[in-house]
């Protein structure tokens, strides 16, 4: 029963320039695969990923394959690094892309994302790790992944401009190094769980959440996202 994970970077930065967030999410991917997890890595900024909030803008748009390859697998990692004391937009363009799946359903009528398990990976200087890492794993949540505890790992430099993760060591820093550890072997193990025992499809199918009251099929409210 081979665990596969899909990793996205959301740096900014296109390849072959370096990604401070990549050197971490890679110390993530030692781990995953030592407990003999299929690891893919996707750079999303080195694909015509359009913006909006459907799993096809057409016209070009890059995402689609990226996210086959996403509800294919059976843990997502999303890394990110911060600006500005948040998520970078790349990360944020995700999420809003990871939307459209609410129109959608896996064959047991859930979220396609549901049995999926979610971790984020964060780096940065000064401070944000804590609202990127929240952030993103809530809004993973709401999409229907299942998020284990200590679901994220962050290296943060100094206060003001300084060197960055690779620069500054910080495959050496003894927190990261265990947050790291703690979330891939976390995600292992629920992922596991997940894929022995699905979340049963029992109030929590679409459109099945509408209160019992809604007699016909014009008064219920759409199974997707109306925000």
């Amino acid at each position: 029963m081979r665990l596969k994970a899909v990793l996205l970077n959301c740096t900014i930065k296109k390849s072959p320039e370096v990604s401070n967030t990549q050197a971490l999410m890679d110390r993530v991917i030692e781990v995953l695969e030592g407990l003999d997890v299929a690891c893919e890595t996707v750079r999303v900024v080195d694909h015509e990923v359009r913006f909006g909030v459907s799993s096809d803008e057409g016209d070009g748009d890059e995402w689609p394959p990226i996210l086959e390859k996403v509800l294919g697998a059976d843990i997502l990692v999303i890394g990110t690094p911060i600006w500005f004391g948040v998520r970078s937009s790349v990360c944020q363009m995700v999420i809003e892309r990871l939307d459209g799946t609410y129109n959608n359903t896996n064959d047991a009528g859930q979220y396609p994302l549901y049995n999926t398990v979610g971790g984020v990976v964060v780096t940065g200087n000064e401070d944000g790790a804590h609202d990127a890492a929240s952030n993103t794993l809530f809004n993973l949540s709401h999409l229907g992944c299942t998020i284990p505890p200590n679901a994220d790992t962050y290296w943060l430099g100094d206060a003001g401009p300084g060197p960055s993760y690779i620069e500054a060591g910080g495959e050496n820093h003894p927190y990261t190094q265990k947050t790291t550890s703690w979330m891939a072997h976390n995600m292992v193990h629920l992922a596991r769980m997940l894929k022995q025992t699905p979340i049963p499809a029992e109030g929590n199918t679409v459109p099945g959440w509408q209160p019992d009251d809604c007699q016909g099929h014009e008064d219920r409210a759409p199974g997707g996202h109306v925000g």
